[in-house]
């Protein structure tokens, strides 16, 4: 059911309307997904309405085989006037709308979005954020968390990826969504994929089953097929430390060599940067260790000293560690 929670003025024009969609049993524990919070994120957007037309169809009973236990509350389209302008930020304030929360009904038009948002999600069990990489990167399809507890790990386990990054704190967490659900006890997780203004359907593809099986290990959801599947994904949990960044020594033009999503070894070419002048080689980008290609730099001009890629790295075991072990 689509339903119109918050109807804002703006300078020029019609309002800005926020909107929800809501399927199952209200009394049942909840799933809240959420896209758009950026412009540019548009294959959360489109997974969330893959999502929607599942949803849809479930309760049409199109899909004889599934009945929706729970409830799902879904906001596709979070930061509209954004998504219009093909722009990450805002356009009437310029701010951006993960770094409003818990946000304010009386303030600028992001807050008010965040605080309607907060409003509308703070009884539910779950939420699943679905966004993109930052803008020029792209992201391998994996789960991001604040923290690394019991019942994250089980949630993450549920939704069948194979990666899971625990985000290093910060002061700027706590005023994003992921942050404000932890504080109202919402199991929390971050779906990020792809790149900016950009679909991958083959990503969405992956990151729709991911959710699927969640919605059914967690009883939203029931299959009443017997399906038994031969593959089991046991997901491989990378607290901070595990990260390395790749970063320039030189500006120029980066060409990669490599895809996200891969395993790197140690010494592998990641690419190299060239004279925009010249075009003559500057610097060859080498892994300094082996790892999973996280987020790889899409928009190939850089600067010196910028990121290039996001490896990473497998946790040692202290059998590797002490040497009266081996």
């Amino acid at each position: 059911m689509k339903e119109k929670v918050l109807t804002l003025p703006t300078p020029f024009g019609a309002p800005l309307e926020l909107y929800k969609n809501t399927w199952g049993n209200p009394n049942n524990e909840a799933l809240a997904l959420v896209s758009g919070l950026h412009g540019d994120h548009l294959q959360g957007i489109h997974l969330n309405l893959q999502l929607a037309q599942f949803l849809d169809s479930v309760v049409e009973g199109s899909h004889p085989d599934y009945t929706l236990k729970g409830q799902v509350i879904s906001f596709p389209v979070v930061n509209l006037n954004a998504i219009q302008c093909g722009s990450r930020l805002a356009p009437a304030d310029g701010m951006d709308m993960n770094l409003a929360f818990p946000g304010n009904p009386q303030g600028e038009t992001t807050e008010a979005l965040a605080s309607a948002i907060i409003t509308h999600t703070a009884e539910c069990y779950w939420g699943l954020i679905l966004q993109s990489a930052p803008p020029h990167y792209e992201d391998a399809p994996h789960i991001q968390t604040l923290q690394l507890d019991s019942s994250t790990k089980k949630l993450c386990r549920n939704l069948k990826l194979e990666t899971v990054r625990q985000l290093k704190p910060s002061p700027a967490h706590k005023v994003t969504l992921a942050y404000q659900w932890q504080q109202h006890d919402i199991l929390t997780a971050i779906l990020s994929s792809g790149s900016p203004r950009t679909v991958n359907i083959q990503q969405c593809e992956t990151l729709f089953q991911s959710i699927i099986h969640f919605m059914k290990a967690e009883g939203i959801l029931k299959d009443r097929r017997k399906i038994k599947t031969n593959t089991t994904t046991k997901p491989h949990f990378y607290p901070p430390e595990n990260d390395v960044s790749i970063f320039a020594n030189t500006a120029g033009m980066f060409l990669k060599e490599v895809k996200v999503g891969t395993p790197i070894e140690k010494g592998q070419t990641i690419g190299e940067i060239r004279d925009l002048y010249s075009g003559k080689r500057l610097e060859e980008i080498i892994a300094p260790t082996e790892g999973f290609l996280l987020t790889l730099r899409q928009y190939p001009i850089v600067y010196e000293k910028e990121p290039l890629a996001t490896l990473l790295t497998a946790k040692k075991s202290w059998r590797n560690i002490l040497p009266w072990s081996k």
